[in-house]
């Protein structure tokens, strides 16, 4: 079993790709086809990576096509899904036999945690143990949720009561929007972490395999909710803020993507667009300025539906600030009309 085969078996060519490591390849492909010559003495390669290994894929980052050849099967190991996650929270929870973790607790947890892998679980669920330890108590709901926190998120800071309040309606703005589109987040808070003032966690079902137009442009929305927001409680002038710039980052990348890789655009028809060709090639200005009109079209879109719901936002922003935390289903009866 070879672990991190990419160590050795990137693809050969690209710019990190020197002499010394392109000699390492092709010693052990020899060495592997060494290895069906005796029948009698039968011995199977397995290895593991976390990159590409589709034969003829090629550039930084892939497995050698040659070395991919190599090998029979490749099976994925994806990321753990809801029920995944849910299963081996309650699976670690069975060692402890003195938690008082309630089940709600593991439903609302195995939402949240959207994109960690099981270790990453496990760090979360051991350092609640130790923290419990610490604290002489049973491990309960509220030691386990600081835990997560403290492992995704990083320590809490402190901050003023005119920026919570600013903060809480940049992520109102944002989770109104998601709730518009028919997918409530599993979680909101104000409680700065790390590099966030405040943020949104998104549940397993919120996202699958195929996105429609229509899902596209909501993810949009939701992206410039906060920014949004903002504006209509603050105005034009002090309502824009460096707080939205990972938002525009989003907004800015799935318009792109719409034009470029979906053929979702009227304007640019059903074509598909390299990288390149976006970004550098003669339609590159043309594909800038149409991301950048429908940014657009959809920034005044979101402004309108917050100013006609501005009191069901309101609710929202006031039950923030007054609990710093909001669950998927606190959310859903603020935002009922």
């Amino acid at each position: 079993f070879i672990d991190e085969i990419d160590a050795v078996g990137r693809a050969r060519g690209g710019s990190n790709s020197g002499h010394g490591e392109e000699m390492a390849l092709n010693a052990l492909l020899t060495e592997m086809d060494g290895f069906s010559v005796d029948p009698r003495r039968p011995v199977f390669v397995l290895a593991a990576t976390n990159f590409e290994v589709e034969e003829g894929q090629g550039g930084m980052g892939t497995i050698d096509a040659a070395l991919a050849r190599r090998f029979d099967r490749k099976i994925l190991v994806d990321l753990p899904n809801k029920d995944d996650r849910r299963q081996y929270i309650q699976m670690m929870l069975k060692k402890n036999r003195t938690h008082k973790v309630t089940e709600q607790m593991i439903e609302r947890l195995a939402g949240r945690s959207t994109g960690m892998s099981l270790a990453n679980m496990e760090s979360v669920l051991e350092l609640a143990n130790r923290m419990a330890v610490k604290q002489n108590k049973p491990l309960d709901d509220g030691i386990l949720d600081e835990a997560y926190e403290l492992t995704r998120h990083g320590a809490q800071k402190n901050w003023g009561h005119e920026y919570l309040e600013r903060v809480a309606r940049h992520e109102s703005g944002h989770a109104f929007l998601c709730y518009l589109g028919g997918n409530t987040p599993a979680y909101l808070t104000i409680v700065a972490r790390g590099g966030h003032g405040g943020y949104m966690e998104h549940s397993d079902e919120e996202r699958g395999p195929l996105q429609t137009k229509y899902a596209l442009i909501n993810r949009i929305r939701t992206a410039l909710g906060g920014r949004a927001a903002e504006i209509v409680y603050y105005g034009e002038k002090d309502g824009i803020s460096t707080g939205a710039s990972g938002d525009l980052e989003t907004a800015t990348r799935v318009a792109r993507a719409m034009i470029c890789n979906y053929g979702m655009d009227d304007e640019f028809g059903m074509a598909v667009m390299s990288p390149e060709e976006a970004t550098r090639g003669p339609l590159a200005a043309k594909v800038s300025q149409r991301v950048s009109g429908i940014i657009k079209e959809e920034m005044t879109n979101t402004v309108e539906l917050i100013q006609k719901n501005r009191a069901r936002l309101d609710r929202m922003v006031n039950a923030l600030l007054e609990k710093n935390k909001l669950t998927k289903e606190e959310m859903e009866e603020l935002l009922k009309e």
